[in-house]
């Protein structure tokens, strides 16, 4: 038989003849122990999105190196499972096949959405959930954290502790701070006075201002009273509206304070020079470990890292899973969760994190401090600051 009819019998071979499939070897290796499942969840604008494209391919390489590992994660390999976007309509079902098909975990690349979601159906009895973000998302019940909830990011009280931190560094002891809160917002409430405690046990002078309810339609009582105490700092915890409503009043006013805002930096802050705001996110994209992050999963996967960010959140939730996997030594989401709480030795970027059992996200985070300019945000200080040390 000459060389071609060889060479086409073994393709013919290969095209059709039966052998195990992706999903065979899959079933199998998780009927065997062999195999640890991780259900992933996609951003918000899905999978085919740059954020999508990018957080996959960085969990994808992460899935790759405990395969190619000689040890795998205690022994095993782990396989995410890439799933469609979660609703409302089909949560719960979702919940009760993850169940049955043993998967230990749930991975979200997503925002608050999928917190709220499956807060309620999981929180308790699992499996494990894990948000690659959640700032803004609750995971705790009555000050406690849910036994099965993790996030990534500090909740956004972390801002507390970051203008805390920015004050030392920035003001002096004569200088007044005037905090605007809300007693009728149990949340803005605590941000004010946990911030006011704070800062006059460094010394400073602290004045507290409250809005009733949405606030008056004019702010001038307290601009006029805050300028007349000689105030330097005003933090707002009430919203952005507030904010510029304040900022517009004050600008051109004689010993015109400026405007710190415990908000997340949205869009329309920018056109108010000069007001200060704590993010998390920026260190994360100037954090130059993601390039070489980005070049490893094109070499590896070859997905097109365009979302840096986002590729290295999807790698930091992948190892602080896998730091949960070796230390429980077990997919049983009970055990699963317990390790997950008191894990180390993994990091996001170039930052090391650990994670603090009060709380189910890290004990600290890098932040950065930026002030609006000619609008844009621009960073004008970076350091690292820990969870409250207190239970929200």
């Amino acid at each position: 038989m000459d060389r071609k009819k060889i060479i086409l019998l073994l393709l013919l071979s290969f095209f059709f003849c039966p052998r195990p499939g992706f999903a065979e070897d899959l079933a199998i290796g998780v009927e065997d122990g062999w195999i640890w499942q991780v259900a992933v969840l996609p951003p918000p604008g899905g999978w085919e999105t740059e954020s999508g494209i990018s957080a996959l391919g960085a969990v994808r390489y992460a899935e790759w190196k405990v395969k190619d590992s000689p040890d795998g994660v205690a022994g095993r390999d782990i396989r995410f499972l890439k799933e469609p976007p979660l609703s409302e309509e089909n949560a719960e079902e979702r919940v009760t096949r993850w169940r049955e098909n043993g998967v230990a975990a749930v991975l979200s690349l997503g925002g608050a959405d999928d917190v709220s979601l499956l807060r309620p159906l999981l929180g308790r009895s699992g499996p494990v959930f894990l948000s690659a973000y959640g700032e803004g998302s609750g995971i705790t019940e009555g000050g406690v954290p849910l036994p099965m909830m993790f996030a990534l990011d500090l909740y956004r009280d972390f801002r507390i502790v970051a203008f805390a931190e920015y004050a030392k560094r920035s003001l002096d002891r004569r200088n007044g701070v005037a905090i605007l809160g809300d007693r009728f917002d149990p949340s803005l409430e605590r941000f004010a006075r946990n911030l006011g405690d704070m800062l006059s046990s460094s010394g400073l002078s602290v004045t507290h201002f409250w809005l009733a309810g949405a606030g008056p339609d004019s702010f001038r009582m307290i601009e006029d009273e805050a300028i007349s105490d000689g105030v330097s700092v005003l933090v707002s915890w009430a919203g952005s509206m507030v904010v510029r409503d304040i900022w517009r009043a004050v600008r051109r006013k004689e010993g015109a304070f400026r405007i710190w805002y415990g908000g997340e930096p949205g869009r329309i802050l920018l056109s108010f020079n000069g007001v200060l705001v704590a993010d998390q996110e920026v260190p994360l994209e100037r954090d130059r470990s993601f390039v070489t992050l980005g070049r490893e999963i094109w070499r590896r996967t070859r997905a097109v890292v365009r979302d840096a960010s986002a590729a290295g959140r999807a790698y930091a939730a992948c190892g602080w899973i896998f730091e949960g996997f070796r230390r429980a030594g077990s997919p049983e989401p009970e055990l699963l969760a317990k390790a997950m709480e008191s894990a180390a030795d993994f990091a996001l970027g170039s930052f090391p994190l650990t994670v603090n059992p009060a709380t189910h996200r890290p004990f600290a985070r890098e932040v950065a401090i930026l002030e609006v300019k000619d609008r844009a945000f621009r960073p004008i200080d970076f350091f690292t600051v820990t969870g409250p040390g207190y239970l929200p």
